[in-house]
């Protein structure tokens, strides 16, 4: 007779690979939801509420990702790898508007390219299932690239102009949360 966390894994349909480049992706999203409150409270101390308002929902949503993947394999009955650390320790970041959004944009870049890993290994073990549940990520990654991107722009147009970076945090203070 099989221990029942033997039994758990002969029951799973999905592959040793498949399981850990999902812990992986579920490590990223953490590391992402820390920078973002890291970033929240970076612009909060600059008197930028608006933007730390951004960052915070921005964390909240990397969060709610992390949450989901974790989901998705208890479902499999698999056991996710819960984070127990991040990174953010030994951060120190000089305060730069847009430098913190650039580096948010390589971070969500990072993740992106670790979805389309995952995507790329369930194409090779015919995974339809991950595969098909990993596409809201897809599209999730592209929205918040574009996301990230338009707003680098912004900042560029804006420079050291103070009423347009009042602007741009009143702007971003006010966007409605993703669910």
């Amino acid at each position: 007779m099989y221990k029942r966390t033997e039994q758990k894994r002969m029951d799973s349909l999905l592959t040793k690979e498949i399981v850990s480049l999902i812990n992986e992706q579920i490590w990223l999203e953490n590391n992402a939801s820390f920078y973002y409150l890291y970033l929240s409270t970076q612009f909060k101390e600059n008197g930028y509420n608006g933007i730390s308002k951004f960052f915070l929902e921005q964390s909240n949503e990397e969060r709610d990702h992390m949450l989901k993947l974790m989901d998705y394999l208890l479902d499999q009955d698999e056991q996710p790898l819960i984070p127990n650390y991040n990174f953010m320790e030994d951060l120190d970041e000089k305060f730069n508007i847009l430098s913190h959004f650039k580096n948010s944009l390589y971070n969500e870049r990072k993740v992106t390219q670790s979805i389309n890993t995952i995507i790329n290994k369930c194409k090779e073990l015919n995974d339809i299932q991950t595969e098909s549940f990993m596409q809201w990520f897809v599209t999730e990654q592209m929205e918040e690239e574009s996301k990230f991107k338009d707003i680098i722009d912004d900042l560029k147009i804006i420079g050291d102009n103070g009423g347009g970076l009042f602007e741009l945090n009143k702007h971003l203070g006010t966007l409605p949360s993703e669910e």
